[in-house]
């Protein structure tokens, strides 16, 4: 009984990291968003459509073809991903979505 206690509690902490480690993933690409927008609001759907983390939108996908840096959001700040009319700096420092034209 006491192994089947201790093998349940290793498993959860093991299922524990994981979650939490995947939850993070993204947060070195949130912050270099960040770093070129100062005071900038950045969540999980500037690049990834509401509700389905596993994909990307059109401004992650260009900041994935752009290398994933601070260089790569400077590279698309000019750009319209989105396709809406608006630029993605303009839509970053709105707090709208640079890849999603319905957020204007």
């Amino acid at each position: 009984m006491k192994k089947k206690i201790v093998f349940l509690g290793v498993f959860a902490l093991v299922l524990s990291a994981i979650c939490i480690s995947t939850s993070f993933a993204a947060m070195p690409d949130a912050n270099n968003v960040k770093q070129v927008h100062e005071g900038a609001t950045v969540g999980c759907t500037v690049c990834h459509p509401e509700g389905n983390f596993k994909e990307l939108n059109s401004y992650g996908n260009a900041y994935n073809d752009a290398g994933r840096s601070v260089d790569a959001v400077k590279a698309i700040d000019g750009a319209d991903s989105d396709e809406d009319g608006v630029s993605n700096y303009d839509e970053i420092k709105a707090g709208t979505n640079p890849g999603d034209a319905e957020s204007n």
